[in-house]
């Protein structure tokens, strides 16, 4: 049979610190009554009282923790979120530019649509402030350049913006321009019955009804006085008096010269239109393709360059023709026909 163990007999945990204690506090007496003999400075003698001191607090803490229940402490190790609010900055305001239309030299602002664009270089007939009499028959051409990235077809038109229409209907421009190149872009109106100055604003507008590029006008004074010389005035006297204006006479010897170059199994039909101006009256030159209208230039010119994309197939015959024209009326068409090859 087993006996039972005796416990082992241990010093409590206490005593040991209180005899700590006691050593240590003996130990700061006679550490003052040395000092107290001695002839050192008394600065040393203080420095001994506060380390003595010191150790007594030391061990008065120990004894503390010992007769306490076991605090166990748990460190946090959740960071600190330092939220940063931004400072409050002033409001930034940016600044748009403001958008002009400045009107100069029958030119107004618009803009590209898509790769369509225009801008206007000048007037070819009826210059701003031009003279004319009151109903009298105007064609209005005006220099066009293409400067977007897509080709006008024949079937572009000029519309109608704004201010006086003089009786002037939307009207395809008749003439292919590729992108980089200029034409002469023209609209048949009719003077206002009423006295006084009269402008209307046209535009360009592609085949889908969009208009685009600048704007351009023309600008007259009905009923008054006329300045002699000047391209598509009706008026020639300083006093007011009605001039009759002839129709021009008709151009002579129209040729053209046929490029006839191949594009698969067909030929296009392009090249050089010349004539005589035989007329000292004309506004201008109407330039026809097969009786279609596909241009016009100014007046004294006798050349036209007529532009690629129409395509035939051997032995189609096209005809080239061109009239002179001034505000009176257009002259009989001459012609040349040509066939390829």
């Amino acid at each position: 049979m087993l006996k039972p163990m005796k416990p082992k007999t241990t010093i409590p945990r206490n005593a040991i610190l209180w005899g700590l204690v006691g050593l240590l506090v003996l130990a700061g007496i006679i550490a003052l009554i040395a000092s107290f003999n001695s002839g050192d400075d008394g600065a040393d003698d203080v420095n001994a009282v506060y380390t003595n001191a010191a150790a007594t607090l030391a061990v008065q803490q120990m004894t503390l923790m010992a007769s306490s229940p076991t605090a166990t402490l748990a460190l946090s190790t959740e960071t600190p979120t330092a939220t940063l609010t931004p400072p409050v900055s002033p409001t930034s305001f940016i600044q748009q530019p403001l958008v002009t239309n400045t009107v100069a030299s029958s030119g107004g602002g618009s803009g590209a649509v898509g790769c369509n664009n225009s801008v206007y270089v000048a007037d070819v007939t009826i210059p701003d402030d031009t003279a004319v009499t009151p109903g009298q028959s105007l064609t209005k051409t005006w220099k066009l350049q293409n400067n977007g990235s897509c080709a006008w077809t024949a079937t572009y038109k000029v519309s109608f913006v704004s201010g006086n229409a003089m009786g002037g209907t939307a009207t395809p421009i008749g003439i292919s321009v590729a992108p980089g190149q200029s034409a002469d872009i023209s609209i048949k109106l009719t003077a206002p019955s009423t006295a006084g100055d009269a402008i209307g604003y046209w535009i360009l507008t592609n085949d889908s009804g969009q208009n685009f590029g600048t704007s351009f006008y023309i600008k007259v004074k009905v009923g008054g006085t006329a300045t002699t010389g000047t391209p598509g005035t009706a008026t020639a006297t300083a006093t007011g008096a009605t001039a009759t204006l002839s129709i021009p006479a008709p151009v002579n010897n129209p040729v053209m010269t046929l490029s006839c170059t191949v594009n698969g199994s067909q030929y296009e039909h392009a090249g050089t239109l010349t004539w005589e101006d035989q007329s000292n009256n004309e506004e201008g030159f109407y330039i026809y393709l097969n009786g279609t209208q596909i241009g016009q230039v100014s007046a004294n010119v006798t050349k036209f360059d007529v532009p690629g994309g129409t395509y035939h197939d051997a032995g189609v015959t096209s005809t080239f023709g061109v009239a002179s024209f001034n505000s009176a009326g257009t002259a009989a068409i001459k012609s040349d026909t040509k066939t390829c090859p």
